[in-house]
């Protein structure tokens, strides 16, 4: 069984322009996000969870909701967290998530609820394989989202939209954001 791409709007690459390299390569990596910024921070990172209910009918801010078009009326786990530095408490990156719950294994899901954990790290710990797809980069003001990074509303952030495949089934789609004054070096 193949995967299903999604098709969530065009992934343009001309909205890196003028990135630094390192907020490119949070960009496009299908990596872990977590350990990259705790190589370049050089602390840990925590999560802190700010919203998590399980729902049938999405409803994230940031979060392109056409792309679950074929899940409508399945059980989803929405899911918004930030990245913090442990020891700064400095927010780095906000994130979105929806989860499928039904595509994932049962621990799994017990520890994403249970723990403070990046959902990366609990894929390396139980060990699912899994294969990343780029649905679009997208940039726009800091707006409500300011808060959480301490900067003016007018701040520009830039946002990476992405689905991740299990078994070659989808299992979420997850919205990463930074200020674009973050990691400039």
């Amino acid at each position: 069984m193949g995967v299903k791409p999604l098709v969530c709007g065009e992934v343009d690459r001309r909205l890196l322009a003028g990135l630094s390299c390192f907020q490119r390569l949070l960009l496009i990596t299908d990596g872990t996000v977590t350990d990259m910024l705790e190589q370049y921070l050089q602390e840990d990172i925590q999560v802190l969870k700010l919203h998590e209910a399980a729902t049938r009918q999405v409803s994230l801010t940031y979060h392109p909701s056409q792309c679950l078009d074929d899940y409508i009326g399945t059980s989803v786990l929405e899911r918004k967290v930030l990245l913090q530095g442990q020891r700064t408490q400095v927010n780095w990156v906000y994130a979105e998530s929806v989860i499928l719950l039904a595509h994932l294994p049962a621990p799994f899901y017990a520890d994403l609820l249970g723990l403070q954990e990046p959902i990366g790290r609990l894929w390396e710990r139980h060990r699912v394989e899994t294969f990343k797809e780029i649905l679009c980069f997208s940039r726009f003001r800091a707006g409500d989202l300011a808060d959480h990074f301490k900067v003016s509303p007018e701040v520009e952030v830039v946002a990476r939209t992405y689905a991740v495949y299990s078994g070659g089934r989808l299992i979420m789609l997850i919205t990463e954001i930074f200020p674009v004054t973050f990691f400039l070096q």
